[in-house]
């Protein structure tokens, strides 16, 4: 049986993205200081994954000698003997933020995807995952902690076909507002052309792949075709190039490290977002069509990629 992949783009809502955001970034959520928003925020995640009808479980690990939770679901495929697919986004945050786009948008496009896709007739299986421990971690000024954990005791088994990691995913600005990293116009020509063309507008999404994951970024850069008006800017790292250390800073740089191929969906971070990392990164400034066009091109990929 086909999916049909129009059907369920149109299934997309942006009010539950809204309502997702809203509950995630009523508080700061990490185990050190806000306790209370980091449950609140593992409840609420677990929730959708039940509501959605997927399985699901918690992957514990331990940090300096505290423990550290991921929260899993999956969608089962009619394939057994296909590779899955796996979506993830972090759920923590840095102490004093309510962190909206890093990352309540990337849990809320993923929890969205997950609610759409789990009615669909796929062949693989699709796994979605809420890292904990992104963030830099005070112990030893570590970050990636909860994927690297997970890529340790899960990925290395599952042989996983392509990772989707959702980066900050909900902000977008005006002309003249859009940064890079030192040299990046030097090692991306045609990106820079791309975004100087549009005169450094922040309106569009990054794709961050390397040399053996530039057939999923292939795969954002179609899908956008059912989010029309969405800017998809594949961002790709050729074997041998000297890699920025920007495109380090969130989970799918653990599966890289273990030669799984994943790619960073991101709006840059503070590369375009003035409030990042801060008490202003609340839900009230982000881009929900925006957000919702990027929710809409990832479910399009993966559901054709496990179709």
């Amino acid at each position: 049986m086909l999916v049909d992949i129009p059907y369920l783009v149109q299934h997309v809502d942006v009010q539950r993205l809204r309502w997702d955001i809203a509950a995630l970034a009523a508080g700061e959520r990490n185990a050190l200081q806000r306790t209370g928003g980091y449950a609140a925020a593992q409840r609420y995640i677990q929730n959708a994954f039940l509501v959605a009808g997927l399985e699901g479980r918690q992957h514990t690990f331990t940090y300096a000698g505290r423990p550290g939770t991921n929260l899993l679901g999956w969608k089962l495929g009619r394939n057994p003997a296909l590779h899955p697919i796996l979506v993830s986004a972090h759920y923590d945050t840095v102490p004093g933020s309510p962190g909206a786009d890093d990352n309540a948008s990337g849990v809320a496009a993923m929890l969205e995807c997950a609610r759409v896709l789990a009615s669909a007739p796929i062949q693989c299986t699709v796994e979605f995952v809420a890292f904990d421990m992104e963030e830099r971690q005070p112990e030893e000024n570590e970050g990636l902690i909860g994927s690297g954990a997970f890529v340790r005791d899960h990925a290395s088994s599952r042989e996983y076909v392509g990772v989707y990691n959702l980066e900050t995913v909900g902000y977008t600005s005006g002309p003249g507002t859009q940064s890079f990293p030192p040299g990046f116009q030097y090692l991306f020509p045609g990106v820079y052309r791309h975004v100087e063309e549009r005169r450094f507008s922040g309106d569009s999404v990054a794709v961050v792949a390397q040399s053996k994951s530039t057939s999923l970024s292939q795969r954002l850069v179609m899908a956008a075709r059912y989010a029309p008006g969405l800017d998809v800017i594949p961002v790709e790292i050729p074997a041998g190039m000297p890699i920025p250390s920007d495109v380090f800073r969130s989970d799918h740089a653990s599966f890289w490290a273990a030669g799984i191929p994943s790619v960073m969906i991101t709006d840059t971070a503070n590369f375009r977002n003035p409030n990042y990392h801060t008490a202003r990164d609340t839900a009230d400034t982000l881009d929900y069509a925006f957000l919702s066009s990027v929710t809409c091109a990832l479910l399009a990929a993966v559901a054709e990629q496990a179709a």
